[in-house]
């Protein structure tokens, strides 16, 4: 099931090319994306190195002694669990129609964008986070974000428990994960992160859970070309769950046409209805190109 840092109570967008939103339709999957190749990489390290830093700021001068181990054995966790863990990544947005969207992620105009009611996306084994847009010039933010974090948790609390400690390093983490550069928060961006480590984890210990309880296990990502070279990804039905099955039938509430998009309205209702999709409702972009 999802983690909700963030709890979706609106419409979820994922603009695609004509051929994702066929592929989306006859799969019935959401596409999770290494995220140190679906974004600047530099992005990810930036935004890593100037935690850490506000981190040991935070540590030394806010939490001196040993009030602060607690702080301590989190740092050293999240360290080594950047270096063992991968997050694979789908990206939505809470805005259904505007240019930028379009021009970056909608083919260039000639796509179309998705509307997931929530449930279908809160069924998935993930966290879902909303991204928090940042500054690399103004130190002072990632520090209250650490401030936020710390008092999250119980500084006494037993470092033998291991389930708890494992819970604040992936909040953490996930903290972490979904800070962007704020030149991008026009795009409102919903992120569902899975995370898996990055070498074979034991077959017999579930990895995570779908929404009913369905456990799942370490599996090999997939391959596909990438604008930089091969990019390893997962994928995860999405849909109501239920009894270990996923209906999808009611999954996507909206469609919406790109300015550009070459298929008609009645095309487009054919394709939903030819995979089950029912209960839709089909709009064209406001948006103008010139």
């Amino acid at each position: 099931m999802a983690f909700l840092e963030y709890r979706p109570t609106q419409t979820l967008y994922q603009f695609c090319s004509v051929d994702g939103f066929r592929g989306i339709l006859a799969s019935k999957e959401i596409w999770c994306t290494d995220l140190n190749k679906g974004n600047d990489p530099r992005e990810l390290k930036l935004g890593f190195q100037h935690f850490m830093t506000a981190f040991e700021f935070v540590r030394s001068s806010e939490f001196k002694g040993s009030v602060g181990d607690f702080l301590d054995k989190i740092k050293a966790d999240v360290e080594r669990y950047q270096n063992t863990q991968r997050a694979f990544c789908a990206c939505f947005s809470l805005i259904k129609d505007g240019l930028p969207m379009w021009n970056e992620y909608g083919s260039n105009y000639s796509g179309l964008a998705i509307g997931f009611r929530p449930s279908a996306i809160t069924s998935m084994p993930g966290r879902i986070q909303k991204v928090k847009y940042m500054s690399d010039s103004t130190p002072d933010d990632f520090r209250q974000l650490v401030r936020e974090i710390a008092g999250d948790f119980d500084r006494a609390h037993s470092p033998d428990d291991l389930f708890y400690w494992i819970d604040a390093v992936t909040s953490v983490m996930a903290a972490i994960i979904a800070l962007k550069h704020r030149s991008w928060a026009h795009e409102q961006e919903i992120r569902f992160v899975h995370m898996q480590t990055s070498e074979q984890a034991s077959p017999e210990i579930p990895r995570a859970a779908f929404s009913d309880g369905t456990e799942i296990y370490w599996k090999a990502p997939l391959k596909r070309d990438g604008q930089r070279g091969s990019v390893e990804y997962k994928t995860f039905p999405f849909g109501r769950r239920a009894k270990s099955t996923c209906d999808p039938s009611r999954a996507i509430e909206r469609v919406i046409i790109g300015p550009r998009c070459p298929l008609t309205r009645i095309e487009i209702q054919a394709d939903l209805e030819a995979n089950g999709f029912t209960n839709f409702v089909i709009e064209a972009s406001d948006c103008q190109i010139r």
